[in-house]
């Protein structure tokens, strides 16, 4: 399962739209194979931002990437359609610049910190989701 769903994009934007940008053999119904094409190509994006600073899939989803999704799939979606806006545009735009920032750490997905019980009895709390480098941090104290 992707990061958004035919149902996210409903939900959010309504059926009208989605027949306006998926409906490509004009039956009014949108077109399954071309929502999971978009779908596809927004879990790719999203992925490859997203792998700079997170092991990948981001597990659960974040509203913030579900989000991004959603309107790059529309977008997407929309590219061989005369239903394309502007709106459609910019928010493709903002998705991608908010997926720039998380891929810098700029921006955070605020995901729960997970809790591990070692075998001695003590617990260690860390974000599964989140690249650890080897490296030491160097706080600047001498």
């Amino acid at each position: 399962m992707g990061y958004a769903t035919k149902e996210d994009i409903d939900e959010l934007y309504g059926t009208a739209l989605l027949v306006r940008i998926a409906d490509y053999n004009n039956d009014r119904e949108p077109d399954p194979e071309v929502i999971a094409k978009g779908l596809e190509s927004a879990d790719e994006i999203c992925d490859a931002y997203l792998s700079a600073q997170y092991t990948i899939p981001v597990t659960p989803t974040p509203g913030v990437v579900k989000n991004c999704a959603i309107d790059i799939a529309v977008y997407k979606i929309a590219l061989g359609r005369t239903g394309r806006t502007d709106e459609m545009r910019v928010r493709y735009e903002d998705a991608l610049k908010l997926l720039e920032k998380i891929s810098t750490g700029k921006v955070g997905l605020g995901l729960p910190p997970a809790t591990t019980t070692n075998p001695d009895g003590t617990t260690t709390t860390t974000n599964p989701n989140v690249r650890r480098s080897g490296g030491s941090f160097d706080c600047g104290r001498a």
